[in-house]
């Protein structure tokens, strides 16, 4: 009892530090709530935690031009197959060109060999430059610089130059073209994702759908000039997830363990 009334007078002659060690916890635990609120209204404005009962029509835009990183190069897309270049380092579509012997006889094209081998590399070309050319953002017309397009002999020479460039291209297109009736594509993309103000781009949404968009309405208007084609896509219906953060998580079993 004694030892009670010793230890309350000592805290009694020392009120600043007794009160701040007792409101310390309050704190703490106040400190732990708002982390946790901040990072639970950050992740709100994900889809995923979103109650879509009916998820609205959206219209799949251009693709988006590349940001650079760092002040470094970044291309919006590469392709194959193309022309040999004389800079050597990818072909770049500058010209768009309305017969197959423009193509060839361009002072820009070397190596065109074989005859058939060209062909499929003109098809590809017109139909590159129908991606460039159409491209439109938010209904704006958003021609792609050709200057951010690289064309490439075949598909080793592309992954070697994307192996090279890691982090710098956007996406690329490996073309098939072995007839005007029959060009094809398989697509290949940096699907590393990233958070821009707490707002996380998923490059399939962002990159990979505008892409594959803009080559099959230029595969469309390569075979049949003046077709018009609109392609959009919806999320999956789905009640609103709960928002499960590390903070929440972790801290009711640290407070436990200090108790």
């Amino acid at each position: 009892m004694a030892l009670t009334r010793k230890n309350f007078l000592l805290a009694y002659r020392n009120r600043t530090a007794t009160f701040l060690r007792i409101l310390s916890s309050f704190f703490f635990l106040l400190l732990i709530f708002l982390v946790n609120e901040a990072l639970k209204g950050r992740y709100a404005k994900d889809p995923y935690y979103k109650d879509f009962p009916e998820p609205p029509r959206e219209v799949i835009g251009g693709i988006p031009a590349c940001v650079p990183k760092d002040g470094a190069k970044c291309w919006t897309f590469v392709y194959t197959p193309a022309p040999d270049s004389m800079r050597g380092i990818g072909f770049s579509p500058i010209n768009s060109f309305t017969s197959f012997d423009d193509f060839k006889s361009s002072a820009s094209v070397s190596n065109c060999e074989p005859r058939l081998v060209c062909e499929e590399m003109f098809r590809v070309h017109r139909v590159v430059r129908g991606i460039m050319d159409g491209n439109e953002i938010n209904g704006q017309k958003m021609p792609i610089p050709s200057d951010n397009v690289l064309g490439f002999r075949n598909q080793t020479t592309m992954d070697d130059f994307l192996f090279d460039n890691a982090g710098r291209v956007q996406g690329g297109y490996v073309f098939s073209a072995p007839s005007d009736r029959a060009v094809t594509f398989a697509l290949q993309i940096n699907s590393t994702s990233s958070s821009i103000r707490g707002v996380w781009q998923r490059p399939y949404i962002t990159v990979a759908l505008p892409m594959q968009t803009q080559a099959h309405r230029s595969i469309a208007q390569f075979i049949n000039p003046g077709s018009k084609m609109e392609i959009a896509s919806k999320l999956f219906a789905h009640p609103a997830f709960d928002v499960s953060t590390f903070e929440g998580i972790v801290a009711p079993l640290f407070l436990l363990g200090c108790e």
